[in-house]
């Protein structure tokens, strides 16, 4: 007789995938808006929350970070029961909790990883620091797959002069085997995104701009690459199906606040 939930078709029609980052009451960005997509694109999410926020779609107003040693105790009781397909980071918050991160992904080198550096808020909350910055480019960059910064988080990882291309290169060059570069904050009539390698030219992918402004685009991106490359779509393919994910939750996005719009991340539901 088959034990439920052990069996290997089950782990391949929703292979687990870890999202570890804060906590959006809102539901637009934050751990909620990583589960959505992950289950959205057939995955089971797994959660981790490293901050608390109170926060809604105009602004944030405080954050707390979880201590420590309840963050510890909840990753190894987790991974005691699951192993992750895929992994995606997102707001990690202080050094000892990026420490403890960096500590995993040197146990578990053969998983994908998905940073999405959300080093400060639209609004602009600050979640990170000149140390956590380095920090994280020694210690956790190196061991991801792919990182997925837009324009503002890609000059705060690579200070200085220089062309997208030279930064993100920079990037790769610290250990991690791909970047995309999202290019929303660039005023142009399409959005231009690039993926970079060491090992190929840039690719090119424009989709149309979008009215509004959007709480979680990021989340979504980044999650649904996880959910993408933790099915075991290659790296080039998953790119590709993640942005368009991404465009068609920010095209069907709720307005249901005087704030930004919410991306519709079930997109069989239907609505008005």
């Amino acid at each position: 007789m088959i034990k439920l939930g052990v069996h290997p078709n089950f782990q391949k029609k929703y292979p687990p995938v870890l999202a570890i980052g804060g906590h959006d009451p809102s539901g637009g960005a934050g751990i909620i808006a990583d589960a959505q997509t992950l289950l959205a694109l057939g995955t089971w999410p797994l959660t981790l929350i490293t901050c608390l926020t109170a926060q809604n779609t105009e602004f944030i107003k405080q954050v707390s970070y979880q201590p420590i040693e309840a963050f510890q105790q909840q990753l190894e009781t987790l991974l005691a029961d699951f192993q992750p397909a895929a992994i995606k980071l997102g707001v990690l918050g202080n050094l000892a909790i990026q420490e403890t991160l960096a500590s995993l992904l040197k146990r578990i080198p053969d998983i994908p990883v998905i940073l999405d550096p959300v080093l400060a808020s639209t609004s602009g909350t600050e979640f990170s620091s000149a140390e956590l910055i380095a920090h994280l480019k020694e210690q956790i960059i190196p061991f991801c797959t792919v990182i997925t910064p837009n324009l503002p988080e890609l000059d705060l990882l690579v200070p200085g002069q220089g062309s997208i291309e030279f930064k993100a290169l920079q990037l790769i060059k610290l250990g991690c085997k791909a970047v995309l570069v999202t290019g929303t904050h660039n005023q142009t009539h399409t959005v231009k995104n690039l993926l970079f390698t060491a090992s190929s030219e840039p690719v090119v992918n424009r989709w149309q701009r979008l009215d509004g402004e959007y709480h979680g685009s990021g989340c979504t991106l980044a999650s649904a690459l996880a959910a993408l490359l933790g099915r075991g779509e290659a790296l080039a393919t998953a790119s590709v199906k993640a942005q368009d994910y991404t465009w068609r939750s920010l095209e069907k996005a709720l307005k249901l606040t005087e704030g930004q719009l919410l991306p519709l991340r079930m997109q069989d539901v239907p609505h008005a």
